[in-house]
């Protein structure tokens, strides 16, 4: 599974991607999450193959151009809820992301 997440500068999803990371490695299941800042969502998933587009709650500024390029994509949108936007939800995250996905 490959997901793109995305937040203003990249820098603190980079953290919540290897916890989702994590998580999966946990269960078994083999999970990809490419951190990027929201001015490069529309190049990455021209350029990707991505599953689902998450976006950090600090970022909801870029909510409304996200989802634009993400429903572009055919893919399913998050804006993940501030309280799981921490490195210690990871499990959290990727069922939230599993329950998107089915």
């Amino acid at each position: 599974m490959n997901v793109l997440l995305s937040c203003s500068g990249g820098m603190s999803s980079s953290l919540i991607a290897e916890a989702i990371e994590d998580a999966g490695k946990k269960i078994g299941r083999e999970v990809s999450v490419k951190a990027t800042g929201t001015q490069h969502v529309a190049d990455d998933l021209n350029d990707g193959n991505f599953d689902i587009v998450l976006l950090a709650p600090q970022s909801i500024y870029a909510k409304d151009q996200v989802e634009k390029d993400a429903n572009a994509s055919n893919l399913p949108f998050i804006l993940i809820p501030r309280n799981l936007y921490n490195p210690f939800s990871g499990e959290k995250l990727l069922n939230l992301i599993l329950e998107k996905l089915n």
